[in-house]
């Protein structure tokens, strides 16, 4: 398996870095995955099937989002949040994506425990 995960955040954004710092801990230590920093979906040559990580606020644990229609727009962090959001859901609908899940990240949680609750989902995600 060879699988990559785009992430998402600003790292000059304290709170919207963590998903960034998080993928720099991570890379090389998951058999498999490999994690690429992007801006934007410009960047990403094949759609059809989508794992994105990225951070948001609200959240008390990490989870797996895989029904766009979850994907809330309102009071985004920055810019690229409210663009994401849009952009995937309007991909969908245009057919132009295939499948995608989202590893979200609490907004507000300490790296440590934000790497080990990453690791299990992947865990669970890639059936390692």
């Amino acid at each position: 398996m060879n699988t990559t995960i785009f992430v998402f955040g600003n790292p000059l954004v304290e709170e919207d870095s963590l998903a960034l710092k998080l993928a720099e801990r991570l890379k090389g230590k998951i058999e498999g995955i490999k994690f690429e920093a992007v801006a934007s979906l410009d960047e990403v040559e094949n759609l059809e099937d989508l794992y994105i990580m990225d951070v948001a606020f609200g959240l008390k644990k990490v989870q797996v989002i895989e029904n766009l229609e979850n994907l809330e727009t309102k009071n985004p962090i920055s810019g690229h949040d409210f663009d994401l959001a849009i952009e995937l859901k309007l991909l969908k609908k245009l057919g132009k994506i295939g499948k995608v899940r989202i590893v979200v990240i609490p907004a507000e949680m300490e790296l440590e425990k934000a790497e080990e609750e990453t690791k299990i989902v992947l865990a669970k995600l890639f059936s390692i």
